[in-house]
């Protein structure tokens, strides 16, 4: 049930983003051929850094390439009119955000509920603080050392454990034989 939704929220992201190269296309190719031309642009561009830049990149380069293209665009003396302008300002935030968001969806979220059953398994079982599977490898372990001392008798071995409570992330108690 849950990668019908994935594939659904996929293929719903990706004709959004067709369906918009395609009106933002449609209505460039309304005006002159040198916008129509800065529009392809554009969205490739937004496209591209979308498609393969890390999201926080991508907010930076939407922040400041918007700035830029504010101050050329809508300060400079550009003949064009205004909402030509800001349409080729928003072509590529948009672009971008919309790739940015389609390929996490299609990415991030199929390939977490693909591998949801193995995850829950793993951190159910394996513990990430002492590299151990929980309780049965470190009993193990201790097991095989306390075999280890009594059949060596011969040598003067003894085991020293640690005892210690953690809890998210931040050590509560520690338990020493002294104590």
């Amino acid at each position: 049930m849950i990668r019908h939704h994935v594939v659904e929220a996929g293929i719903t992201a990706l004709c959004s983003v067709i369906i918009i190269v395609v009106l933002m296309m449609w209505w460039a190719g309304q005006f002159a051929q040198f916008v129509t031309t800065a529009m392809m642009v554009m969205i490739i561009l937004g496209l591209i850094v979308g498609s393969l830049v890390p999201n926080i990149i991508i907010t930076w380069l939407i922040i400041g390439l918007t700035t830029i293209g504010s101050a050329i665009l809508l300060l400079g003396y550009i003949v064009m009119e205004t909402p030509l302008k800001l349409a080729l300002l928003a072509a590529f935030p948009l672009m971008a955000t919309l790739a940015y968001f389609s390929r996490y969806i299609i990415g991030e979220w199929g390939w977490l509920d693909r591998n949801r059953q193995d995850i829950e398994s793993y951190a159910a079982y394996y513990n990430q603080i002492v590299k151990l599977q929980t309780g049965y490898n470190a009993n193990k372990i201790y097991q095989k050392e306390i075999s280890f001392i009594i059949k060596e008798q011969v040598a003067d071995l003894w085991i020293d454990v640690t005892a210690i409570h953690w809890v998210h992330s931040q050590q509560i108690r520690q338990f020493h034989h002294d104590d």
